[in-house]
């Protein structure tokens, strides 16, 4: 799996969780979901992370979101849709398509 369909299935969570709160944004790269300019709040976040990790595991994928790795990395996985799909590069060795 290649950083472009990682962040695809990332931007794909974002929106669907965004459409169960009637709430719409244009999703990219550099959307925030963590700060002041986070799309969502901190119930949010965790309803992403929770989807993200459960969409992963159908494709065959376990990838923990909120392992102990992430959450003490100096920087935050969860600044940005770039951030996170570089991480979870990390965790599944995937390519840097």
């Amino acid at each position: 799996m290649g950083k472009n369909e990682i962040r695809k299935m990332i931007i794909e969570t974002i929106k669907d969780y965004l459409v169960t709160q009637d709430v719409f944004h244009e999703i990219n790269e550099q959307t925030s979901l963590i700060g002041k300019d986070a799309i969502v709040d901190s119930m949010g976040l965790v309803t992403i992370i929770i989807d993200l990790e459960s969409n992963f595991l159908d494709k065959g994928y376990e990838v923990s979101l909120t392992s102990e790795k992430a959450m003490s990395r100096k920087i935050s996985p969860f600044r940005s849709v770039n951030a996170l799909s570089n991480y979870i590069i990390d965790i599944l060795g995937a390519s840097n398509e």
